[in-house]
């Protein structure tokens, strides 16, 4: 529920509509997005990966601001806000491997 609540607001904010009709377009195309996500959060990419119905999946965050926004992106370009919050943190890669 508070996820749903963030979601709302950062595209209530990033696109300046009301908090229901931004509900229903939290989608645009991933350069729309991706500057964005830049200019008003100061967000930056700092993870991604493949979903297994072939969208990429990509975490955006700001340390500045401590942000960060989830996004979905289709193949046909298309990214949708999926999860929004504060406080990000990276944790480092910790190898499995035991010759690492």
């Amino acid at each position: 529920m508070m996820y749903a609540f963030a979601i709302t607001a950062v595209v209530g904010a990033l696109w300046g509509g009301e908090v229901g009709a931004a509900q229903q377009s939290a989608c645009a195309t991933h350069e729309t997005m991706t500057k964005q996500l830049g200019i008003r959060y100061d967000e930056t990419p700092v993870a991604f990966g493949l979903q297994s119905n072939g969208n990429l999946l990509e975490v955006y965050s700001s340390e500045e601001k401590g942000t960060w926004t989830a996004v979905s992106t289709a193949p046909n370009g298309m990214s949708c806000i999926v999860a929004a919050g504060k406080k990000w943190e990276s944790l480092p890669y910790v190898s499995k491997d035991p010759m690492a």
